[in-house]
């Protein structure tokens, strides 16, 4: 049975996003992985959350997360394994605090709204442990670990580069339809429902 949820993702800077969108493309077209590419570029800090509450109720809650959210630095340190890590601070030495904290009020606001399932391969919140990155093989490398290596290298390879920071500026709600109990990122449909803005 088809059912809904929904992710809380930041955006990155469009120039990352074209570098994620490329080599998501150039995974599938090389190794026929698609986890990857049916997403939207983004950086999950909420994902397969599924309410209790209507659309609405889901968007205020947000908007009282965002309302007071102001534009930081995110640093992207490169491909590991088959991922952009966005995860660090600067020198790369320290978990990026800013970040962690806008993930931890999203998932603070959403969890008491949140019923359990059992999604394939995805957690509930409350299992959901925050690790800044941005996806490139996914969930296909999850069912291939034989390939991680393999997909990394060639990644490596591909001639384009991602800018080395970002601002955090755009945030964004997204719901999606699938039937989850099995590889559902090789059916699932998604809309952008709203974005927010952090303050300058």
């Amino acid at each position: 049975m088809t059912t809904t949820r929904y992710g809380v993702f930041l955006r990155p800077d469009p120039a990352t996003c074209w570098a994620v969108s490329q080599l998501t493309l150039a995974l599938r077209q090389q190794y026929g992985m698609v986890a990857g590419a049916v997403f939207p570029p983004h950086a999950t800090l909420i994902g397969n959350y599924h309410p209790d509450v209507p659309e609405d109720a889901v968007i205020a809650l947000l908007d009282e997360v965002f309302a007071g959210t102001s534009v930081f630095p995110v640093y992207n340190h490169g491909i590991d394994g088959a991922r952009f890590d966005l995860d660090r601070d600067a020198d790369g030495r320290r978990q990026n605090g800013d970040l962690a904290r806008v993930a931890g009020a999203v998932r603070d606001a959403l969890a008491p709204s949140h019923r359990d399932h059992e999604d394939h391969l995805a957690p509930n919140i409350a299992d959901y442990r925050f690790q800044a990155h941005l996806s490139l093989g996914s969930f296909d490398l999850q069912l291939r670990e034989d390939l991680v290596e393999e997909a990394s290298a060639f990644l490596r390879g591909v001639p384009v580069t991602a800018p080395q920071s970002f601002p955090a500026r755009w945030y964004s709600l997204f719901r999606f339809e699938a039937e989850w109990s099995g590889p559902w990122w090789e059916q699932m449909t998604w809309q952008h429902v709203t974005s927010w803005e952090a303050r300058a």
